[in-house]
C-alpha cells in the first residue's frame, strides 16, 4: 500500500484496470465447455507509482573541480523541507506525521498548491479506497475531493499534479471520458512525467483505446525504465493487442527488476495462460498467491491454469477460494462454473455460470458457457452407456 502513496502521489498515481483477455471459444462438438478467462491486473496496478527517489543528491567529492565551479544551490524553503517530510510520511502510511507536516507547511505557505493538494491528497489516503476503475462510483467523499481539486485548479490552472490527481479521482468513481480530459490536459504540463504517461494510458484503456493506451505506457518505459511498474502495464497493453511475444518479456523484466513481486509473478503467469503454455504459468501463478493470498484475481487465474491441465478438481477447488474471497468477480464463477461442468457436476456449473450472469448482464461470457453447457447435456443424456472422461478444457484465444 505504501507504495501507492510514494512521492509520485504529488505528480500521479496510476490506477488499475481489469478484463479478461479472450472470449469465449465458439460450441464444437459435445465437449467440456470452459471459455478462457484470463483476468489481467486489477485494483490500482496498471501504472502503480514507482518508489520515492532520495530528496537530495549527494554533495560531490572534495576536490572535485567541475562540483566547484557549478553554483551553489539556494537552500530549500522551511516549507518545502515540510512538504518533503509530508511526502516521506505518506509514503510510509504515517498518515498522521503527514497530517502534521503538510499542516505546517500550509501554515507557511498557505497560497501554495503544492501544500494544498497534500492536504487533499491525505484526505484520500484516509478513505482506504482502492485506485482501480470504479472503485467508488458514488463514493461521496471522492466526489468531494474533485470539486475541491477543481476550486484549486480555478485558482492554478496549469498545475500538473493537481490535474492528474483530479484525473485519478474521476477514474475511481468511473468517469473515465472526463478523467481522459483532465489527463490529456495535465500531460500538456507533465510531458516528461512517466506518471503521467501511465495515468493517461490507464484512461485510455478504460475507454477501449488500445492503441493509444500502449503508446502511453511505452512511453512511460522509456522516461521511467527502471520501474517495473511501467513494464507490467506496458506488458499488460501489449497482451490486450495480442502481442503475447513482446508482453512475454516485458513482465519478465519486471520480475527482474522486482524479484518476488506477487503482481509481476501473476502478469507473467497470466501471459503464459494466453500463450496457452499452463505448464510455464503454474510456477508464476502459485508463488503470486503465496504472496498474496488475498488475491482473487490470482487465484483464479491460477484456477484456470490446472483446468487447461486437466486438474479439474484442483481447479474448482481453487475457484471456490476465488469467489469466497470475492463474490462479485464473474470470471472467477464462470471459471468455476467451467471446471464443474469438466467434472460433469451439471446442475453446480449452472448455479455458478448462472452467479456470473446475474453480476454482469450485459457480459457474453456466461450465456455462451451455458449454452454449451445445455448441448453438453443433451449429449449426454441421449447417449447410452457410461459418461465418458472428461474432456480438455478448450484453450484460451489470443486477441
Amino acid at each position: 500500500m505504501s507504495r501507492s502513496r510514494a512521492r509520485s502521489w504529488a505528480l500521479a498515481t496510476g490506477l488499475g484496470w481489469s478484463t479478461a483477455c479472450a472470449p469465449p471459444a465458439p460450441a464444437a462438438a459435445p465437449v467440456t465447455p470452459a471459455p478462457a478467462v484470463i483476468v489481467l491486473p486489477s485494483a490500482a496496478e496498471l501504472a502503480a507509482p514507482a518508489p520515492a527517489a532520495p530528496a537530495d543528491t549527494p554533495a560531490a567529492p572534495a576536490g572535485d573541480a567541475s562540483a566547484a565551479a557549478a553554483p551553489a544551490k539556494p537552500a530549500p524553503s522551511a516549507a518545502a523541507l515540510e512538504l518533503a517530510a509530508a511526502e516521506a510520511a505518506l509514503d510510509q502510511d504515517q498518515l498522521d506525521l503527514a497530517s502534521e507536516h503538510f499542516e505546517r507547511a500550509l501554515a507557511l505557505a498557505p497560497e501554495h498548491p503544492a501544500a494544498r493538494l497534500g492536504v487533499l491528497r491525505l484526505r484520500f489516503a484516509r478513505l482506504g479506497v482502492a485506485l482501480s476503475y470504479a472503485e467508488a462510483p458514488l463514493h461521496p467523499d471522492v466526489q468531494r475531493l474533485v470539486r475541491d481539486v477543481e476550486a484549486l485548479l480555478r485558482e492554478h490552472p496549469d498545475y500538473g499534479p493537481a490535474l492528474l490527481e483530479q484525473g485519478h479521482w474521476l477514474i475511481v468513481l468511473g468517469d473515465a471520458p472526463r478523467a481522459l480530459l483532465v489527463l490529456e490536459r495535465a500531460l500538456r504540463f507533465e510531458a516528461q512525467n512517466p506518471e503521467a504517461h501511465s495515468a493517461l494510458g490507464t484512461a485510455y484503456l478504460a475507454t477501449g483505446d488500445t492503441e493509444r493506451a500502449l503508446a502511453q505506457f511505452e512511453r512511460a518505459v522509456q522516461l521511467g525504465p527502471s520501474e517495473p511498474e511501467r513494464w507490467s502495464s506496458w506488458g499488460t497493453a501489449l497482451m490486450l493487442r495480442g502481442r503475447l511475444s513482446e508482453a512475454l518479456r516485458s513482465f519478465e523484466h519486471a520480475l527482474e527488476l522486482r524479484p518476488n513481486d506477487a503482481r509481476s509473478e501473476s502478469d507473467l503467469g497470466a501471459a503464459h495462460l494466453a500463450n496457452n503454455r499452463p505448464e510455464l504459468a503454474l510456477p508464476h501463478l502459485l508463488r503470486a498467491t503465496q504472496l498474496a493470498p488475498e488475491r482473487a484475481t490470482f487465484l483464479t487465474n491460477l484456477g484456470y491454469a490446472y483446468e487447461l491441465q486437466g486438474q479439474l478438481e484442483k481447479a474448482v477447488e481453487t475457484q471456490r477460494r476465488a469467489v469466497t474471497l470475492d463474490p462479485k468477480l464473474g470470471s472467477a464463477w464462470i471459471n468455476l462454473g467451467n471446471a464443474l461442468a469438466g467434472l460433469r457436476r451439471y446442475e453446480q456449473a449452472e448455479v455458478a455460470l448462472r452467479q456470473a450472469a446475474a453480476l454482469d448482464p450485459s457480459d457474453p461470457r456466461p450465456q455462451a458457457s451455458l449454452k454449451d453447457l445445455a448441448e453438453v447435456r443433451a449429449h449426454d443424456r441421449a447417449a447410452p452407456g457410461p459418461a465418458p472422461a472428461p474432456a480438455s478444457p478448450t484453450p484460451p484465444r489470443k486477441r
